[in-house]
């Protein structure tokens, strides 16, 4: 496990194990994200990936590779004015997750997750996904452990959990021998973006419900 707070910063080791995952778009959100809201440059970003990579194997193109190039060409010409998102809270975080986000939204709304708690889902890249959670002030996500990695990123407000205090650019990993439950603060409503690639494992009667329908 592992809890990184914004006033601490990540050795080399810990940056390249992030960056090499940039190939993958959930991670690679989650990684961009991350970097902009530590204060990490885009330079020093692909000088860390550049590093990490330089020892992997060549990798397939995934299918749809050109068409996300595409877009990135799209992206550098005229700028069209921005389709305003659903919560306002959001307009401070990072320009590529409000990209993420709107893209999003124009798809899809945002569903219900239990009270007070939504989920907006981002990107799904075979078993690994990215999606915003958004916590209602004082809500509580049930106890869960993990099928597999977890990373979240406080983006917005602040929550707990027994490990201790995420404010935004604060994030944790979490694997199969955590078990948490993570609470957001009073003040507000919570937001993080959470990346997995496993799924997780509820307790209780909403455990009961999971293996019923074989989740």
């Amino acid at each position: 496990m592992m809890k990184l707070t914004r006033g601490q910063t990540m050795d080399d080791a810990t940056r390249a194990a992030f960056a090499s995952g940039r190939a993958e778009p959930s991670l690679g959100l989650f990684i961009d994200t991350l970097f902009q809201m530590r204060g990490i440059s885009e330079t020093e970003g692909e000088a860390i990936a550049g590093a990490a990579l330089e020892g992997e194997a060549p990798a397939e193109l995934s299918p749809n590779a050109l068409d996300m190039a595409l877009a990135a060409i799209e992206r550098g010409g005229p700028k069209k004015p921005k389709a305003k998102l659903i919560y306002p809270e959001l307009a401070g975080v990072p320009a590529t997750l409000q990209d993420a986000i709107l893209a999003a939204e124009s798809r899809r709304a945002w569903g219900w997750a239990g009270r007070g708690i939504k989920r907006l889902p981002l990107i799904s890249d075979g078993a690994t996904t990215a999606e915003i959670i958004r916590l209602e002030a004082g809500v509580k996500i049930p106890w869960h452990g993990h099928k597999g990695q977890e990373l979240t990123l406080c983006i917005f407000g602040e929550f707990s959990d027994s490990r201790g205090t995420y404010a935004p650019g604060d994030f944790s990993i979490s694997g199969p021998t955590i078990r948490h439950q993570p609470v957001a603060h009073d003040k507000g409503p919570v937001y993080a973006l959470a990346v997995t690639d496993a799924g997780l494992k509820f307790e209780g009667l909403l455990g009961a419900f999971q293996k019923f329908f074989g989740g």
